[in-house]
């Protein structure tokens, strides 16, 4: 059985630029999820901006990630005391270098507690669609 082509956005389809691009925009993915996913990242392993990034999209492009959306969150971040950046001096170019603080951790346990049953949801929507699309049970 061969996939499904891209939709035809002339025709009043969604658009046909990638699907990870709009699955997670706007307020769900600023306010809940990257928040979350960055503060999981930070707790795996330290990282700068740049390395976040690369991480991310390692995800298979459902994080849509540039400069403009991951350093002002973790200006964010840094503000309301849930990671700290310092200078990194094992690099030339003063890249800083992000870490989890013990407020951030207290922080990820609450969102993780209350993300969930929402990603519980979501993940058993997604499949429900996946199937009747494509009539695949798992």
């Amino acid at each position: 059985m061969e996939a499904p082509g891209p939709l035809d956005s002339s025709k009043g389809d969604f658009p046909t630029e990638l699907w990870g691009d709009r699955v997670f925009t706007g307020e769900v993915k600023t306010k809940t999820v990257f928040p979350a996913l960055v503060l999981q990242l930070l707790h795996a392993q330290p990282d700068s901006g740049y390395g976040l990034m690369q991480r991310i999209a390692t995800l298979g492009g459902i994080f849509p990630v540039n400069p403009n959306t991951i350093y002002p969150l973790l200006r964010r971040l840094e503000d309301r005391g849930f990671i700290r950046g310092e200078a990194d001096a094992s690099t030339k170019r003063g890249t800083t270098l992000y870490r989890i603080t013990d407020a951030g951790e207290e922080r990820l346990e609450r969102i993780k507690h209350n993300f969930r049953p929402y990603l519980t949801n979501l993940i058993a929507a997604l499949q429900r669609l996946r199937g009747d699309l494509y009539g695949e049970t798992s």
